[in-house]
């Protein structure tokens, strides 16, 4: 592929030399891409693009996340694929820049019970090539499935720490405190499990939802998509019910206890943390701290003035607080030692993207300065402007990782600064962060409900 650069090398560039490199590194990834990748090829061959690809080809090649990690429900007719596991296996074949030993498919089973099954035989099966399989949460029951190896998972990782630690300053002895499961296929716990892991910081990291989630788990938990038969009827008017019982009445009750316990005893010694976790996650610890007595007679948990309280995947289900009321909620009982509201910081990503966009401490979203952002206007055209608002598209060319062109459009309409080649110094964030930006409380989720795919709903 193309000549490679380290990602902190992209932090000292003028915004001039970004643009070039990264306009010069799509046109190579998408020469790499293209006689290797067959689902690219037919996507983009549909709209005329050949191997060479030109600067008026650039919104051709992007591509809807869901037509390369979803489309296999419309292909194998079906949002099971471990019912049809050969079927999968030749639509991942087709999505992947790799060749998958074509001799290993009679090591599947014909077909799995679940598909946590499946894909940990795919992990095992296909082990040297070091995969990783993650999932979206999956809240329409049709999973989301994406896979790493050994060298993307590792970009992630390091894209991940230089783009939203780097952002908000945490620092490698702060405590690290995730309203997750450990155990889970849901991209965003996974990658923060892999980031501390990989950073050497597992002792300081603590996951706080205190069971697996795996993807038939969470598809049940949903309550949108069931196997059928049996096997149907035993989750609709059994598990589903349980399930929902089980997460109202033990599940957040050992979550909560958990967090605020950890809160405190890391309060106590006077150690930095973050504390990360969905809106609905964190109003369930507020109303908690309140019946404990915390927020009345300005009572609050006083946590060191490095500490942040971090955010992330939207608030995708039905609930009746705001995010804004929820971090009001939040400021009355969680407070530094001068008494401000512990710092509240969101990040904007997508389960399938090797990157996010931290927001700095005027509300806006930054993208990583080694992705080339645009807005596409109701035409799918690239609105050629410093600040526009449209839908948001990312081009990853040297963290997207080999297995897949990371070039792709999102279902999110936003209004986007100094994105592409229209850099314009005086719309600069005035964090000082010279990146394209998100503007702050711009972001229209478009897409559906039953599509959500990030880690707002466990």
């Amino acid at each position: 592929m193309q000549v490679q650069f380290n990602l902190t090398d992209f932090f000292t560039m003028s915004p001039a030399q970004r643009q070039e490199i990264l306009l010069k590194a799509i046109c190579e990834t998408h020469a790499f891409h293209y006689p290797r990748n067959r689902g690219y090829r037919r996507a983009v061959e549909a709209k005329g693009v050949g191997s060479v690809m030109t600067m008026d080809d650039l919104a051709l090649v992007l591509r809807p996340t869901a037509q390369v990690f979803k489309s296999y429900v419309d292909i194998l007719g079906t949002p099971f694929p471990h019912h049809q596991p050969r079927g999968f296996l030749e639509w991942l074949a087709d999505n992947l820049s790799i060749e998958l030993p074509r001799d290993r498919v009679s090591l599947f089973r014909a077909r799995y019970p679940s598909l946590e099954a499946f894909l940990r035989d795919n992990e095992r099966i296909y082990s040297d090539f070091g995969f990783e399989i993650d999932t979206s949460t999956g809240t329409s029951g049709r999973a989301t499935i994406m896979v790493r190896d050994e060298d993307s998972a590792d970009k992630a990782v390091e894209g991940y720490r230089l783009a939203v630690y780097r952002m908000w300053g945490t620092k490698d002895d702060h405590e690290f405190i995730f309203i997750m499961p450990r155990q889970t296929r849901i991209a965003m716990s996974r990658i923060a499990r892999m980031s501390t892991e990989r950073l050497g910081m597992s002792t300081q990291v603590h996951f706080t939802i205190p069971f697996p989630a795996t993807p038939d788990q969470v598809r049940i938990r949903s309550g949108r998509t069931f196997e059928t038969g049996v096997r149907g009827w035993v989750e609709r008017r059994v598990l589903y019910p349980f399930m929902n019982w089980m997460s109202d009445n033990y599940v957040k009750s050992a979550y909560v206890k958990r967090t605020i316990a950890l809160l405190e005893e890391i309060a106590a010694a006077g150690k930095d943390v973050l504390l990360f976790g969905g809106w609905v996650q964190l109003h369930a610890l507020y109303r908690r701290l309140r019946e404990v007595g915390y927020g009345e007679g300005g009572r609050v948990l006083t946590l060191s003035a490095e500490s942040m309280i971090g955010t992330g995947g939207g608030l995708k289900e039905l609930y009746p607080a705001t995010p804004a009321e929820i971090q009001a909620d939040l400021r009355s009982v969680l407070r530094t030692p001068t008494g401000e509201p512990v710092p509240h910081r969101d990040v904007y990503g997508m389960a399938e993207a090797n990157w996010a966009a931290a927001q700095c401490e005027h509300g806006n979203y930054h993208l990583p300065p080694w992705i080339y952002a645009v807005v596409l206007d109701q035409d799918d055209e690239i609105i050629p402007s410093s600040d526009s608002a449209g839908l948001l598209a990312a081009y990853d060319p040297f963290a997207g990782g080999s297995l897949f062109p990371n070039f792709f459009k999102t279902a999110d309409r936003v209004r986007l600064i100094n994105g592409g080649l229209w850099h314009d110094g005086r719309r600069v964030c005035p964090c000082g962060y010279e990146t394209a930006y998100i503007a702050r409380d711009s972001i229209e989720r478009q897409d559906r409900l039953d599509e959500a795919g990030c880690a707002g709903q466990m």
